[in-house]
């Protein structure tokens, strides 16, 4: 089924990197903020905000600078806080937007990844598709992963997200390789029903098992078992 693929694309999110909070938009220093103020962390009157923030950011669909970036979260943040005690404050929206953007370590690779992608890159070219902003390149580039991958296709410079197929094609232009000679790996099945409509191969990467086995597209639980797929 692999047998002719000569470059990996790998989604980011949830596949080689996750949030340390354990949540996107909640990074560590707001959870430790509000357990400091004894604030809740959630709330249904939050929820509805947070509905109208994430759809602030869609409609900032391009982003291409970390400044740009900053400015969206602070703007985010804001709504989110919007009427809430002892959130709606100053402090707490750059606190959030600052972890957000420039703090690097809120996002952390799991622990199998650089091991099997010092392993793939000797087998395959390597590169990124994935939805997300500028500041994903600096976590790449200060734990020395950006190097491995080429091209880095990142949503909110191109104005597009995976829901399309423009994002697709726009990595496939930046590459010598056919359709058929990409494998893309992701954590969604949707993205990669949309990836194999271009006419690439595709897995699902579902470090969960949330998935059921009887998926028409390969799954994974793990890097280490992806590597065994391909290499083995």
């Amino acid at each position: 089924m692999f047998k002719n693929i000569r470059r990996l694309f790998f989604d980011s999110g949830m596949v080689l990197v996750h949030p340390q909070s354990g949540e996107w938009f909640y990074p560590k220093v707001y959870k430790d903020f509000c357990g400091r103020h004894k604030l809740p962390e959630k709330s249904l009157y939050q929820y509805l905000n947070f509905q109208r923030a994430y759809n602030y950011l869609n409609k900032r669909s391009t982003i291409k600078t970390t400044a740009e970036e900053y400015d969206a979260f602070i703007t985010f943040y804001q709504i989110l806080f919007h009427n809430l005690k002892g959130k709606d404050i100053p402090e707490l929206i750059k606190l959030c937007a600052d972890a957000k953007v420039y703090k690097n370590f809120e996002t952390i690779f799991y622990d199998d990844v650089k091991d099997t992608i010092e392993e793939l890159r000797l087998h395959y070219d390597l590169g990124i598709i994935s939805d997300a902003w500028p500041s994903l390149l600096n976590v790449y580039r200060e734990n020395g992963m950006l190097k491995y991958f080429e091209p880095f296709i990142i949503s909110s410079m191109y104005g597009c997200t995976k829901q399309g197929l423009n994002l697709f094609k726009f990595a496939l232009e930046n590459v010598a390789e056919h359709a058929d000679e990409c494998l893309f790996i992701d954590d969604s099945i949707e993205n990669c029903k949309r990836a194999k409509k271009l006419g690439m191969k595709v897995i699902v990467l579902n470090r969960n098992s949330f998935y059921k086995p009887n998926s028409t597209i390969p799954i994974v639980c793990s890097m280490t078992e992806l590597q065994k797929l391909l290499l083995d």
